[in-house]
C-alpha cells in the first residue's frame, strides 16, 4: 500500500515512538523510509543568546539536527534493507507554521506517501502559546498523516 515513508524526528522522545512506527511499518510495507528534521535556528536564539554569537545560531541548529538524523537513521538502518532508509535536513528561518510547510512540501515533492509524526498532544494555554506542529501539518497535507502521540506521562 504505501511505498516511500516519511518520519519527521526532533530527539524528543514522541518523535522516538514516532520513528519506531515508521520502521515497522516501512519493515512490513517493504517501503522506503525518509527520515527528516526541520532545523530551526531561531529556537537557539531564544534559548541561549548569550552563548552564541549570531551566525553560530544556524550551525548550531545544522549540528543539532545532524546529531538527531544521525541516530534516526541508524536505528532506522539497522532494522531495514540496505538503501530503504534516506535522509533529509530542512533550515527554516521562522517557527512551527513554515517548519510544517516545509515537511509538506519536501514529502510532496518527494514522493512520499505517508507522512508519519509525533505530538505531545497539547492541549488549553500550552497549545496556544507553542502551536502545533502536528495540527498544521494536517491542515497543510494533502498525503495521509500517521500522527502518534506521545505517553500519558511523558
Amino acid at each position: 500500500m504505501y511505498k516511500h515513508l516519511l518520519v519527521a524526528v526532533d530527539g524528543s522522545h514522541t518523535s522516538e515512538n514516532a520513528l519506531d512506527h515508521a520502521i515497522g511499518l516501512a519493515k512490513g510495507e517493504d517501503a522506503e523510509l525518509t527520515v527528516v528534521n526541520v532545523a530551526n535556528p531561531t529556537e537557539y536564539m531564544a534559548l541561549a543568546p548569550e552563548f552564541l554569537q549570531h551566525e553560530s545560531y544556524e550551525a548550531a541548529a545544522l549540528s543539532e539536527g545532524n546529531t538527531v538524523l544521525d541516530a534516526a537513521v541508524e536505528k532506522a538502518e539497522a532494522a531495514l534493507p540496505a538503501g530503504k532508509v534516506h535522509r533529509h535536513l530542512l533550515i527554516a528561518n521562522k517557527g512551527a507554521k513554515e517548519m510544517a510547510q516545509m515537511l509538506v512540501d519536501y514529502a510532496d515533492g518527494n514522493g512520499s506517501d505517508l507522512i508519519i509524526l509525533g505530538t505531545h498532544g497539547r492541549s488549553g494555554l500550552m497549545h496556544l502559546l507553542m502551536g502545533s506542529f502536528a495540527e498544521t501539518v494536517m491542515r497543510e497535507t494533502n498525503l495521509p498523516l500517521l500522527i502518534i502521540r506521545s505517553e500519558a506521562n511523558s
